[in-house]
């Protein structure tokens, strides 16, 4: 649970949870990511990037064309709002992961109108925000990437080739 320090949130260990490479690399290239660390954004190239310092949410994300986000799940309808904004600003390709759960929600349709689904035939096996970002054990909810697009679609992509 997220306690509150001087004002500042301060994040549990459940919001802490990076996304492996290959499941960037599979996606990618992108030139924007919102919300990662300086060390996850070197490791996949991404230019651009904002950390829970600099905060993505206050950021103009509309000169970026290639989006990658991994929220804090406990903002996920803030930076899903975000995404959606600029997707219909811009058309910018924009990926949003996030628990599957998340997309029988009132608070996801009502946000996000149209998408293509990609779902994981395995669960995806985050890093954890613990010193050394040691792999963790699979979450025990299923996760699936949104991209953003002009209607609505789903693909399946075998966990194979996301490790």
């Amino acid at each position: 649970m997220a306690q509150m320090l001087s004002g500042k949130q301060i994040l549990s260990r459940n919001d802490e949870r990076y996304t492996p490479k290959a499941v960037v690399d599979y996606f990618g290239p992108f030139n924007y990511d919102p919300c990662t660390t300086v060390k996850k954004a070197d490791e996949f190239g991404i230019p651009n990037f904002d950390t829970i310092d600099t905060n993505g949410l206050d950021r103009d994300w509309t000169k970026f064309n290639r989006i990658w986000v991994n929220p804090l799940f406990s903002k996920k309808a803030d930076f899903l709002r975000k995404a959606v904004e600029t997707f219909n600003e811009t058309g910018a390709d924009i990926y949003f992961l996030c628990p599957i759960e998340y997309l029988t929600t009132k608070q996801f349709s009502s946000i996000c109108r149209t998408s293509l689904i990609y779902i994981p035939t395995g669960r995806i096996s985050f890093e954890n925000g613990m010193p050394g970002g040691k792999q963790g054990k699979s979450p025990a909810f299923g996760s699936v990437i949104v991209r953003l697009y002009p209607c609505n679609e789903y693909r399946f992509i075998p966990i194979e080739e996301l490790r």
